[in-house]
């Protein structure tokens, strides 16, 4: 009875030793895995009607979970990870390389487009946050976004302002225009890179079409610029038509010590001047009184020999 006993404590202490075991490596296993977290990002967004309209998501630690889109309105999803699920064109994400952010881009956004739209992640238990599409009419002044009525040509320009103080926004506009209708797309360069919206960098590109004109309109806006933002900017419309632009930005700190050497040399020339006029003042005056030296001193040698 006695060896009985001992038996079941030893197995008593083994199971409780491997219950001990079993939750120490659960703990570990939960303090090793960081499970994923969305980013602040805007909750609510307008666009005007054929704008592209960009639904920010942004997730840290996703690790080998991907990030689903889907329209509160509609039971199939949109996006899973980088793939589009709907074939008509308009959706698209953007997830530039080693970032957090999975976008979802929709051309040229219509009224139907509008609506709560979800952000989610493939976990176990529902990850997800939601963000407020709206639509609206175009602005009543049209006419900043038109081109001329009628061409007979495909044309495209591309304007902004040359030179910009570091801090403030580059501010960029490409209008194209087509024969028979607008332009599909226009892409946006910088020193031969592709440019995407990206909210970690402050780049928003926005794109209007105009049925009316032909036209397709598209802004590109670094709202707070550096000094790397200096170069050659290029927009691309789908039929190839090029156009540069090159933005020079200005270093702010460097201009103003280049006044203020300005200042400072200004007041080293004045006194340079002042110092040049003494000088020649004290010429003036040796050779004024110079003759008067040498007569005093031819006395004072006939002084020396006169009879005492």
């Amino acid at each position: 009875m006695d060896g009985l006993q001992f038996i079941n404590g030893v197995l008593l202490v083994l199971l409780i030793s491997a219950l001990l075991a079993k939750a120490q490596f659960h703990n570990y296993q939960s303090a090793a895995v960081i499970p994923p977290s969305f980013n602040p990002t805007r909750r609510n967004v307008t666009y005007h009607v054929g704008e592209t309209a960009l639904l920010e998501c942004s997730v840290d630690n996703l690790g080998t979970k991907e990030v689903i889109w889907k329209n509160r309105n509609q039971k199939h999803v949109i996006t899973v990870g980088s793939f589009v699920f709907v074939g008509n064109g308009a959706y698209s994400v953007s997830h530039p390389s080693n970032s957090p952010h999975y976008d979802l881009v929709i051309k040229n956004v219509q009224r139907h487009h509008a609506g709560v739209y979800e952000c989610q992640v493939s976990t176990r238990e529902v990850m997800s946050i939601d963000i407020q599409l709206n639509v609206i009419d175009p602005p009543a002044n049209k006419h900043r976004y038109s081109s001329p009525p009628t061409a007979s040509k495909p044309a495209l320009t591309l304007s902004g302002a040359e030179f910009v103080d570091q801090g403030e926004a580059i501010r960029l506009s490409c209008n194209a225009t087509g024969v028979l209708h607008a332009p599909e797309d226009v892409d946006w360069f910088f020193q031969g890179l592709k440019i995407q919206s990206s909210v970690q960098d402050e780049i928003i590109i926005t794109k209007f079409h105009s049925p009316e004109t032909k036209t397709l309109i598209s802004t590109l806006e670094i709202e707070r610029s550096k000094m790397k933002h200096s170069g050659m900017y290029i927009c691309r419309s789908t039929d190839l038509t090029i156009k540069s632009h090159n933005v020079q930005v200005i270093n702010a700190a460097s201009k103003n010590r280049e006044r203020a050497v300005n200042e400072n040399g200004g007041e080293t020339d004045d006194r340079s001047g002042r110092q040049a006029e003494q000088k020649n003042n004290n010429c003036s005056l040796l050779t004024i009184h110079f003759p008067t030296f040498v007569l005093l001193s031819t006395l004072s040698s006939i002084l020396v020999y006169l009879p005492r």
